[in-house]
């Protein structure tokens, strides 16, 4: 059988690579000497030796920025007096009403209350019977001790970490508008490998309209295998073709399909919600369908790993807010409480990561870790663990049931609490979260939507940690029991309203091309990690790795500075912390009410 082979530039290593010049320039001026036996005349070509030893390194540099972005936004009271003295009052302390907000401290990433100590002078005549008087401790100290060395890693602890497997089975929970709340109705619950939930609408003419609360990434002219269907005499039909995508309203390609309803047998209906799979072929449903999961994280660092200080010499675009109080709660004259903070700081991870031994969720080595931010709440003014989530578990006028009540399903117990302390000013019941070990599993991350055909995870929602402050603590309303309060339905002391983030930011390491390729061969001892072999095409299909310095046309591709044989990585964070009650969830895209979902 003759093999049909084909000679590629030097630049065809990779898919529309740019072509390389393949002229042999020759020096017409030599330099002759003799060699003695044993000696070796060696060409060394640096740009070749860097580039060997660059590809080769496995040892990463990871450091960066973080930048928060945050408005402190839930005003309330505290029978707390040692927080209450410190809240930045809606008013100015002229009168007894201490209603006020949070000082910023409780969120900074670097608190500035802090205790220093100092020895006080001491004056004599004679240096007989002279003995040391103790420090002193200068700051505030009623409720915990908050020291220089600590403050970083008093409010937050940052890691590294990696996706080493998923989880199709997590539970997830969808909830709809509405003040009655109803299982099968306005709340749906499913697993993650079932797919995207879609609220269904029908106008009465001849399209069923599906609308998803996240991007579905489908087009038309695809399938979308359903659940949630009521079937009569059959369990076949549940797969349709996508007839278009999208409505009258900007964005909405990404958010709406429309299926014909002639497609639907005699019988059949469609439920108020439903969850769809991503189809590409009819004729190969098992092969072409995506699969969807969480991601699941591992920590390959502790909390004494990195180190986080301040930004030089940069000013943000944001104004501080503080005021000075005319008298606080215990009756202390001209207190300056802080509402906001705009911050930035940087991070250095001490040790260089080093790219061996891992395997990813999909069977090769990772080509991106996580930087990982994880609220740590050394004060104990906050229920602990968080709660995870994703992006259509938060609403802009109600609250989702995913995260009532405490249940493995939307709690990060991977996340250890504390030993529950009692303050110095003698107030007990505050419990702290605790540091994560190095090799901790389990950690819940993004909702993702993979197909082995493409061979490429698409990002659905990015998870998100939940945290609220309990009523007897702090008490701003959350449960939604204040008739004259701005309302936000569904919100119970068992599901009251907190603050979120986004734990998880990626750093790309190595980058894999766009392009698919593939190959019918037997030789699978030279195929790259990430190959896999299509049963129904029998081909195997791989993307390939991009070296190291190679940028392609759409900009694809990794160019660290590299050094004494480690690559330099620089991730600039944004960490977002929003306020669930006044934060605009959806700005763009679905807006209420033609899409609240």
């Amino acid at each position: 059988m003759e093999e049909n082979k084909k000679i590629l530039l030097p630049s065809k290593r990779f898919k529309k690579a740019d072509t390389e010049e393949l002229d042999l320039r020759l020096n017409l001026e030599t330099t002759e000497s003799l060699m003695r036996i044993g000696d070796k005349d060696i060409i060394l070509d640096i740009d070749k030796l860097y580039d060997k030893e660059r590809n080769e390194s496995k040892k990463y540099k990871i450091f960066g920025k973080i930048k928060m972005v945050f408005r402190n936004m839930y005003s309330g009271n505290t029978d707390y007096t040692y927080l209450k003295d410190r809240l930045y009052l809606v008013g100015n302390g002229t009168t007894t009403d201490h209603t006020g907000f949070l000082p910023y401290d409780e969120f900074a990433l670097l608190r500035k209350d802090v205790v220093r100590e100092y020895n006080e002078p001491q004056t004599g005549t004679t240096l007989t019977g002279y003995t040391q008087a103790p420090f002193k401790l200068v700051g505030p100290t009623g409720h915990t001790i908050v020291t220089p060395i600590t403050a970083p890693y008093q409010n937050w602890n940052v890691y590294l970490s990696y996706v080493y497997g998923n989880d199709s089975g997590y539970t997830m929970t969808y909830t709809l508008s509405g003040a009655t709340k109803t299982e099968g109705t306005n709340i749906v619950r499913f697993k993650a490998g079932d797919g995207i939930p879609f609220r269904v609408s029908y106008s009465g003419g001849t399209m069923y309209e599906l609308t998803s609360p996240v991007e579905h990434g489908m087009k038309a002219g695809e399938y979308i295998t359903l659940s949630g269907t009521t079937l009569t005499g059959t369990t076949t039909g549940r797969t349709f073709y996508i007839n278009t995508i999208g409505n009258e309203f900007h964005n909405s390609q990404n958010y709406v399909i429309n299926i014909l309803k002639n497609q639907l047998k005699s019988g059949t209906t469609f439920t108020n919600v439903m969850v769809g799979k991503r189809v590409l072929d009819r004729n190969n449903i098992n092969g072409s369908t995506s699969k969807y999961y969480v991601h699941k994280h591992k920590t390959l660092t502790d909390a004494n790993s990195y180190i986080l200080d301040k930004v030089g010499f940069e000013t943000p675009i944001w104004e501080d807010e503080k005021k000075l109080i005319f008298e606080n709660f215990s009756g202390e004259n001209d207190v300056l409480v802080e509402r906001n903070r705009m911050e930035s700081v940087l991070f250095d991870f001490k040790e260089p990561f080093i790219l061996t031994g891992l395997t990813n969720n999909l069977g090769y080595t990772p080509t991106e870790v996580y930087v990982t931010t994880i609220y740590k709440n050394g004060q104990g003014y906050f229920n602990y663990p968080p709660k995870v989530g994703h992006k259509f578990n938060f609403h802009d006028s109600w609250i989702d049931e995913h995260f009532s009540g405490t249940t493995s399903s939307n709690t990060e117990t991977k996340i250890p609490t504390g030993t529950t302390f009692t303050s110095r000013s003698g107030i007990s019941g505050f419990t702290p979260g605790n540091v994560i070990t190095i090799g901790t599993t389990g950690l819940t991350g993004a909702f993702v939507e993979y197909n082995s055909i493409e061979l490429k995870e698409r990002i659905i929602s990015e998870s998100y940690h939940k945290f609220t402050a309990p009523i007897t603590r702090f008490n701003h309303n959350q449960d939604n029991s204040d008739p004259n309060g701005p309302l936000y339905s569904g919100a119970t002391a068992n599901n009251p309203i907190g603050l979120y983030y986004q734990p998880f930011h990626r750093v790309k390491l190595r980058q894999l091309s766009p392009y698919l390729e593939s190959a019918a061969t037997n030789d699978i001892y030279n195929l790259p990690e990430n190959v896999t072999f299509d049963t129904n095409e029998k081909v195997w299909r791989w993307r390939d790795l991009y070296d190291h310095g190679y940028i392609d046309v759409d900009g694809n591709g990794t160019r660290f500075p590299f050094t004494n044989g480690t690559h330099y990585v620089r991730t600039d964070i944004n960490l977002y912390l929003r306020n669930e009650r006044q934060y605009n969830n959806k700005p763009l895209g679905l807006t209420p009410p033609n899409f609240d979902c």
